[in-house]
């Protein structure tokens, strides 16, 4: 249950910082000021990796190693957001 939790923290802190308007500003100002930075934060999958880790710091290590952490929740958080995306073109949503 744990790691179910871990895994839809890692996908809902994604979306927000890749997708939603509250961080719409932050993501132009590093797109525009360090183009390295707002690159990650517009990428699902890069950003993933970063949460990943991040949680695996301070919240929950699934595996015991913060470097498959970050692997793990890209690639859950990334099966995720191409679902969401697809049920979304696919439904209309």
């Amino acid at each position: 249950m744990n790691f179910l939790l871990w895994i839809l923290v890692a996908f809902g802190i994604t979306e927000i910082i890749t997708l939603s308007k509250i961080f719409k500003p932050v993501r132009e100002f590093t797109e525009e000021k360090i183009p390295f930075l707002g690159d990650i934060l517009v990428c699902s999958m890069c950003t993933s990796f970063w949460v990943g880790g991040f949680l695996s710091l301070t919240y929950l290590s699934p595996t015991s190693n913060i470097f498959f952490d970050a692997c793990l929740s890209t690639a859950c958080v990334w099966l995720l957001h191409c679902y969401t995306y697809y049920t979304a073109l696919r439904y209309g949503v």
